[in-house]
């Protein structure tokens, strides 16, 4: 009996569950590990400094604000301040580097995605849907 507890027994405790082996998310910059949820939306700290391309987000801003007053909906039910900033930081080039983001589901990537990736790439994606 003594032998298993001291290995490492497998009683399990109660509703403790692991979710397989996943690694704790660390910052990309200092490589700190974060336990905010804003930060882990963006990989990094809040103090460390970002990489995010200014333009960018201004021009995801932009389509975001069109995006919402189309559906009706608010801003952050398109795509949250965070999850914005995530993007413009990595400048996503495909659907699946867009999917790593946090924030962006299979849901949102299927509604948006084509025009997210086309403003990452340099695309003017205001008024889009009118002008076609």
């Amino acid at each position: 009996g003594e032998a298993a507890v001291r290995d490492g027994g497998v009683e399990p405790l109660g509703p403790v569950r692991r979710r397989g082996s996943r690694t704790p998310a660390r910052c990309r910059v200092c490589g700190a590990t974060l336990t905010a949820a804003g930060e882990m939306k963006l990989m990094r700290c809040e103090d460390c400094p970002s990489d995010m391309d200014e333009a960018l987000y201004g021009r995801l801003w932009d389509w975001r604000l069109e995006q919402a007053r189309s559906l009706g909906q608010p801003a952050y039910c398109v795509f949250t301040d965070k999850t914005l900033m995530a993007i413009a930081e990595a400048v996503p080039a495909t659907d699946g580097e867009l999917a790593r983001i946090a924030g962006v589901g299979a849901r949102k990537l299927g509604r948006f995605g084509t025009d997210v990736l086309a403003i990452c790439a340099g695309e003017d994606r205001l008024g889009a849907g009118t002008q076609e």
